[in-house]
């Protein structure tokens, strides 16, 4: 615990005594008031102020300071005469009608400002009707079983049940608004207005029930409504008090002379109109609360749609069609931008501002509306004041009388101008858009169709150049010297490049991204790659590339073998290019969940990992490639997947810059209807004759076929 909270329950404790006393104090002195008076029989008077002291603190201030209440009737009765017994049955009476009236408020939901009709009803049924039956009934009670009942039970009963409901009446609700209401500092304008309105209250009140002039009660109703319409609940409750005290004084002095043949019954009278004047005042000012907050409520809604409607360009309309008259909201003038006194304030008006294009357009739409009934919306352009043009989306709906008439149409008219402008702006760039992709298309078409010429025309001489070499190469009686050999190589090796670079064109051009035909069969893939291994593991070694093959048989795939080869020779051949002198390929094989796995791992100079997703779009190269001058054409991994995908296998990359490159490549295994499944895959791209895909290669080369 922190040790100031020893000293703020100090503090507490001191601030709760100190307020115990208080009330307990003005419970004695309002007490000792009514006791004192002649009209009281005993501990019985209908003059009973301590009843609204004591119901007002507990709502305000919390039924924990009921022990308040009990040390000032205590004192109150035991110092009026009345033995201490009496003195304390009488008090728990007293405390119980403050104890229970509060919690039958709090229960209700009673609120001390008393700035609502029902609350002004709560007090009166709850505090003032039925919690004072408590000390009336105790009272008695006490006062017969002490041995000193009264003369008349049930006049004695009601004189006491009335003192204090008099006295909750006069008295709490002058407290409770008090003590419960937040008020700004008055202006002196507010101030001295309210020391005239007492003085003259005080004077007219005095001179009606003290000066002899009670013949003419009325004199004082000016000012009890002056203080209830201009100080609303303070000034009624304060207003009342004032006017009861006094007239209790005159009837008790005597100047009061109408009513009973007692002043007792004087005092009662005259405390009952008072009472009724204070309901029928605290009323109005409720009332009048209540139309205050209703009209700030309002305000405060018109403002906030004001609001909306200013930042949504959205305004409110009204047409009263027998009067032909038009009511705008703010927003709809500043939309038109005109003020309201320029606007005709009729439909002929509204026509007139309407672009001449779309005036019977729009007259026609609204004649229909009202003929028919039915709610209608429209665009139109219209004229602003300073010629420029808008365009707005209305809304109207038809209201009729009980007879199906029309009487008025009401709707709303929202500036769109900025939507229309950006909706033209997104056709315009749509149709640019559909232009431009018409064009890369026929530019596509024309791009394939002159890659496949070419490639076509590039194919015969390279078919003769290899087949001369391959002549030359094994020509016994034409001896060739080593240099000639030489040269005879590069030609061998650069036309078998170029070659393979025409058939790659070829198959772009043919496919276009689509799967090529198949011709399936079951394929042993562990000896396609390691055949294809074998077959470049002279171009490694040349490369100073150290390429293995790892991993282990597969159970067979569904395929076909010469794409499935040309796959793997694609896969292996870029890890190969890739990779520096020194480096290492590893091609593996496994199996896992039904798939054949081809795994190719090399060591070289990996892909930017901003870059990898484009590692399988046709002619993409990597821009550390392009750095290194690596020669390529960026198709072997967009064909590798194209013929993977037509398998219903799926291939992917893992790679680091610097840090090498893992291509994998997965393929379902056989099953026992692969062929049909695989020849039914894309039998409208399957050619008409396979063309080798090198016409003539060294003993020992593979042959593909497209």
């Amino acid at each position: 615990m922190s040790t100031d909270a020893p000293a703020e329950i100090g503090r507490v404790r001191a601030r709760y005594w100190l307020g115990v006393l208080g009330i307990a104090s003005a419970y004695v002195a309002a007490a000792k008031l009514g006791l004192d008076l002649s009209v009281a029989h005993g501990v019985i008077t209908p003059v009973w102020a301590p009843s609204g002291i004591a119901l007002a603190s507990l709502v305000l201030f919390g039924r924990r300071f009921w022990p308040a209440v009990a040390l000032g009737a205590l004192i109150a009765n035991a110092t009026s005469g009345a033995d201490p017994l009496v003195a304390a049955g009488i008090a728990v009476g007293n405390t119980l009608e403050a104890v229970v009236g509060a919690y039958l408020l709090e229960r209700v939901g009673f609120r001390p400002s008393l700035d609502r009709v029902r609350h002004v009803l709560q007090l009166v049924v709850f505090g003032a009707g039925l919690a004072t039956l408590i000390s009336a009934t105790n009272g008695v009670t006490v006062l017969v079983l002490s041995g000193n009942a009264p003369s008349s039970l049930g006049s004695d009963w009601l004189l006491w049940w009335f003192g204090d409901a008099v006295g909750i009446l006069l008295v709490a609700p002058l407290l409770l608004v008090a003590f419960s209401t937040e008020r700004s500092r008055p202006s002196r304008a507010r101030l001295l207005e309210a020391v005239v309105l007492v003085g003259c209250l005080v004077a007219v009140s005095a001179l009606v029930f003290l000066g002899g002039a009670w013949h003419y009660p009325y004199l004082i109703f000016p000012l009890l409504l002056w203080a209830a319409l201009r100080f609303r609940q303070l000034g009624a409750a304060a207003s009342s008090f004032i006017v009861g005290a006094i007239a209790t004084w005159g009837t008790v002095a005597g100047t009061v002379p109408f009513g009973g043949s007692g002043t007792t019954e004087r005092v009662q009278v005259i405390q009952a109109l008072v009472s009724v004047l204070t309901i029928a005042l605290l009323i109005v000012g409720a009332t009048l609360a209540e139309r205050e907050a209703a009209n700030e409520k309002l305000r405060q809604t018109a403002a906030q749609l004001s609001e909306a409607q200013a930042l949504a360009h959205l305004g409110s309309w009204e047409w009263d069609i027998a009067a032909d008259e038009v009511t705008w909201s703010d927003e709809l003038y500043r939309i038109w931008g005109i003020a309201p006194a320029e606007f005709g304030a009729s439909q002929f008006a509204y026509l007139e501002t309407v672009h001449p294009d779309d005036q019977a357009r729009v007259k026609t739409i609204v004649d229909r509306a009202v003929e028919t009934g039915r709610d209608a919306e429209y665009d139109c352009r219209i004229l602003r004041a300073d010629g420029t043009e808008r365009v707005v989306h209305a809304r109207c709906k038809v209201i009729t009388d009980r007879s199906g008439q029309p009487t008025k149409m009401i709707g709303t008219a929202q500036d769109v101008t900025a939507q229309k402008e950006i909706e033209a702006g997104r056709e315009r760039l749509l149709a640019k858009e559909r232009t431009q992709n018409a064009r890369l298309r026929e530019l596509d078409r024309m791009k394939d169709t002159f890659l496949a010429s070419v490639s076509h025309e590039l194919r015969t001489p390279l078919t003769s150049i290899l087949g001369f070499i391959a002549l030359l190469g094994n020509d016994d009686e034409q001896e060739l010297t080593l240099t000639q050999r030489s040269y005879l190589a590069i030609v061998e090796r650069n036309s078998q490049r170029l070659e393979r670079l025409v058939s790659d064109l070829l198959f772009v051009a043919r496919t276009g991204g689509e799967h090529p035909a198949l011709q399936p069969s079951v394929v042993d893939l562990r000896a396609v790659v390691a055949d294809c291994v074998e077959s470049m593991r002279r171009g490694a070694d040349e490369a100073g590339i150290e390429l293995v093959l790892a991993g282990r048989q597969v159970p067979a795939v569904e395929g076909d073998p010469a794409w499935l080869e040309q796959v793997v020779e694609n896969l292996v051949s870029n890890a190969i290019k890739y990779s520096t002198d020194g480096g290492r390929v590893e091609v593996c094989t496994t199996s896992v969940a039904g798939h054949a796995v081809l795994e190719v791992t090399d060591s070289g100079i990996g892909v930017p990992r901003a870059e990898q997703p484009y590692v399988f779009e046709r002619f993409f190269r990597s821009s550390n490639a392009a750095e290194r001058a690596i020669q390529g054409t960026g198709l072997g991994l967009a064909i590798a997947k194209v013929i993977v995908e037509a398998h219903g296998g799926t291939i992917s990359l893992e790679s680091g810059e610097a840090k090498g490159t893992t291509v994998r490549v997965e393929l379902p295994l056989a099953s026992d209807d692969a062929g049909r499944s695989l020849a039914a895959k894309s039998p409208e791209l399957r050619p008409k004759a396979y063309v080798a895909r090198h016409a003539i290669r060294p003993i020992g080369a593979r042959e593909t076929r497209w």
